[in-house]
């Protein structure tokens, strides 16, 4: 039991949830409109997250929903190295 809870896929979980906390601390230090982007995407896989650690799934699922959040977390993570004039957003655009 002790075995599985440290090598387990909770781990795994827990790990993502880490990295999910500090680049959130990060993306709050940040200004607009790196900020906006990256909260919003921080809160769509905080509910990946959620999902992982509160219900009971296949292993086929976990599996896929825990490789997306490691995805979308590079993501971000990518996102809060870039500068803000280096974003192309249409929302952040101005008009001339």
């Amino acid at each position: 039991m002790l075995l599985s809870r440290i090598f387990g896929f909770q781990r795994k979980v827990r790990k993502l949830r880490k990295t999910w906390d500090r680049l959130r601390e990060k993306s709050l230090k940040k200004k607009n409109p790196i900020r906006e982007m990256a909260l919003e995407r921080l809160d769509a896989i905080e509910n990946h997250l959620r999902m992982l650690e509160e219900q009971k799934l296949s292993k086929i699922d976990r599996a896929r929903i825990s490789k997306e959040v490691e995805i979308d977390l590079e993501e971000v993570k990518a996102l809060l190295e870039m500068e803000p004039e280096d974003i192309r957003h249409p929302a952040y655009t101005q008009k001339a």
